[in-house]
């Protein structure tokens, strides 16, 4: 959904007026249901935030890692610490994307390998309303630096340094090897590109 956010609301219009003739149906779900599609031609494309993907039946147009943190309002206690431990996290409120999506599921499988879980007082997939909850000091939260980064050049959101503790996060643009692209999609990668990659 985070993805979808910046296609809908800053650039939907800008691909229209570029390329009028072009239909575009967007769909969210997580990773696994994304590449089920792709391997029935149910989607032409994936954009994926998640682990690091290649698989030789797939071409890679474009990715880039992106910083993940866990990030605080700039009131909370915990922004004043240079260096935090797992364990006092774990003991603040937490505001989460859902169970088994994308970067949440790099932080659940992460936290498991050392017999470690977040109940969090708030799920939901709407990360900017999660951003603005940070802000207002109502709880921690794990998301990519996209998303945090305004809040955090305000100055009212910071991004934890937290010991012994490395998620790799990957945005990934692809589609199947055996798929004739066509012009169409030609240009709706290059748009992704510039949108999610910056290139």
């Amino acid at each position: 959904d985070s993805l979808c956010m910046s296609l809908i609301t800053n650039e939907f219009s800008k691909f229209q007026k570029q390329y009028p003739h072009v239909n575009l149906k967007v769909m969210t779900a997580g990773t696994e249901e994304l590449f089920s599609l792709l391997d029935h031609n149910e989607v032409d494309i994936v954009c994926t935030l998640d682990k690091h993907i290649y698989n030789q039946s797939y071409v890679i147009a474009n990715e880039e890692k992106i910083g993940v943190h866990f990030v605080v309002s700039s009131k909370n206690p915990l922004a004043k610490k240079e260096k935090i431990v797992i364990d006092d996290l774990l003991l603040e409120p937490f505001l989460l994307t859902e169970r088994g999506m994308s970067y949440r599921g790099l932080l659940d499988e992460n936290l498991a390998r050392n017999s470690r879980e977040i109940q969090p007082v708030l799920e939901m997939g709407n990360t900017d309303l999660i951003c603005r909850l940070v802000e207002e000091d109502a709880g921690v939260s794990f998301l990519p630096d996209y998303v945090t980064e305004d809040a955090v050049n305000k100055g009212t959101v910071k991004r934890l340094s937290v010991e012994d503790f490395d998620v790799e996060l990957w945005k990934q643009i692809l589609y199947r090897r055996d798929k004739w692209v066509s012009l169409q999609m030609t240009a709706i990668i290059h748009h992704l590109s510039e949108i999610y990659l910056g290139n």
